[in-house]
């Protein structure tokens, strides 16, 4: 889950993921990892009227681009907080 402190601290172009990352094992042994990343397009918005929103713009690909906000932060995680880093170790 991105927080709001995240959120203020992301730099432009950070990585994020979006949904659940999945690593399969194949049935020869190979490995493929599913990851839906985005990046930050911009600088996290906030309101004074409203402390508890905030706005940070992300990008897909070339052209799908939309923001995380309190309401959808929880489908967003950081690169760093990956589950698949925690299996890893």
């Amino acid at each position: 889950m991105v927080t709001k402190a995240q959120a203020l601290a992301a730099s432009h172009g950070e990585e994020l993921h979006f949904g659940s990352c999945v690593r399969t094992v194949g049935p020869r042994g190979g490995v493929r990892v599913h990851r839906v990343k985005v990046r930050v397009a911009g600088r996290c918005q906030t309101w004074k009227t409203r402390p508890a929103e905030f706005r940070l713009p992300v990008k897909h690909g070339l052209y799908e681009s939309g923001s995380i906000t309190e309401w959808n932060a929880a489908d967003y995680h950081a690169a760093a907080d990956c589950p698949l880093n925690q299996e890893a170790k």
